[in-house]
């Protein structure tokens, strides 16, 4: 991916509300919004800043 570009993921996974956005920032990318949930899936939306 590029630098600006959004990456959208989709989990089911319980655990990913907490996980995803910690590895997310450990690795020096950006977290948009907080993780949204919608039924069993939750959304989240990672920038690329580097």
């Amino acid at each position: 991916m590029k630098i600006g570009e959004v990456l959208q993921v989709i989990a089911d996974c319980p655990q990913s509300f907490r996980s995803v956005p910690e590895e997310a920032i450990k690795h020096g990318y950006q977290l948009l919004t907080e993780p949204k949930k919608v039924g069993q899936d939750i959304y989240f939306y990672i920038k690329v800043v580097k």
